[in-house]
């Protein structure tokens, strides 16, 4: 069935007809007017949803100022998120710009053989080195001035700047190309297996993106499962054979590889931020508890444990 545009007291009068309790009309209204229909219902509405109903309904009580605040604590922790993660990225562009210049110089990451070319690689490797090209090209058309410094001036991009420039997604790609021993020196700084980091770095430029688009993160489903940590074992999230279903795949994974990349003082600061968030959306909320939302980010009851390891 083809979608029609409607108005917003028709917006309504649909919200309405689902049992969406309307308090103040006015206030529904400003929401409306200020929030993409689509997004804001069709992201947010699922927990405040009957289960028990034949047709879409909401659970009685059901207000449109609760899914907004919904709404509005997944765009608060999306920035929170994303203020954490770019401090990570810094650290990888440093640790890698540094761990490759030490070896090949600071402008060889032009030439395959310095990196890992094995069979599987020479074609990835290949197509990478050419992508940083566009991405050279395509920056010094667009004006960038630090770019069109360094080639008007040296003829090439050393690797320190040229790290800046790229996607999260092109530096996880950088590392996983690097020689294996390169790649050891940069993941022992976190006391984890090279392995380990490239799924840690894949993974955080997936929420990177999200947060950088202002797409829905409290209820994400990563493509890559993390191991099992200390942390889980702690948290009691292992279960028999040391198997979990629990913050492997879920926003809580990202905590837990924010934990482990995170000085200690950084991780409570950014971790505070996100309790306190939780606080003030759970004094929002009356006709679901907080735990449903909790339990969709793969929040274990006791969260708030991972301050003190």
């Amino acid at each position: 069935m083809e979608k029609t545009f409607k108005t917003i007291d028709e917006q309504i009068e649909l919200l309405q007809s689902r049992n969406l309790h309307i308090e103040n009309k006015e206030t529904v209204k400003e929401i409306l007017l200020n929030n993409n229909y689509y997004y804001l219902i069709n992201g947010y509405k699922d927990l405040f949803l009957n289960k028990n109903s034949k047709t879409e309904m909401f659970r009685n009580e059901t207000t449109l100022e609760e899914i907004y605040s919904l709404y509005e604590f997944d765009r608060k922790i999306r920035i929170i998120f994303l203020e954490y993660i770019l401090l990570i990225e810094r650290k990888i562009d440093t640790y890698i710009a540094y761990e490759f210049s030490k070896n090949y110089g600071h402008k060889n990451y032009l030439i395959p053989e310095n990196f890992n070319v094995s069979n599987k690689n020479k074609k990835l490797i290949h197509k990478f080195i050419n992508d940083i090209n566009l991405e050279i090209s395509h920056q010094y058309k667009n004006a960038n001035k630090m770019i069109m410094h360094y080639l008007d001036t040296y003829k090439y991009i050393p690797l320190w700047v040229l790290i800046r420039i790229l996607s999260f997604g092109k530096v996880s790609k950088f590392y996983s190309f690097m020689k294996q021993k390169e790649q050891n020196n940069i993941s022992r700084k976190f006391n984890i297996q090279s392995e380990t980091l490239k799924v840690y770095l894949i993974n955080l430029g997936n929420v990177r993106n999200i947060c950088a688009h202002d797409e829905k993160l409290y209820d994400i489903r990563l493509k890559n499962r993390i191991n099992i940590t200390d942390f889980h074992r702690m948290l009691e999230l292992t279960r028999k054979n040391n198997k979990t279903t629990y913050a492997t795949r879920d926003l809580f994974s990202v905590i837990i590889i924010l934990k482990i990349l995170l000085e200690k003082d950084v991780f409570n600061e950014f971790y505070n931020s996100i309790i306190k968030t939780i606080k003030i959306l759970d004094n929002q909320l009356s006709t679901i508890k907080i735990d449903k939302i909790l339990y969709k980010m793969g929040f274990p009851k006791n969260y708030k444990e991972l301050l003190k390891l």
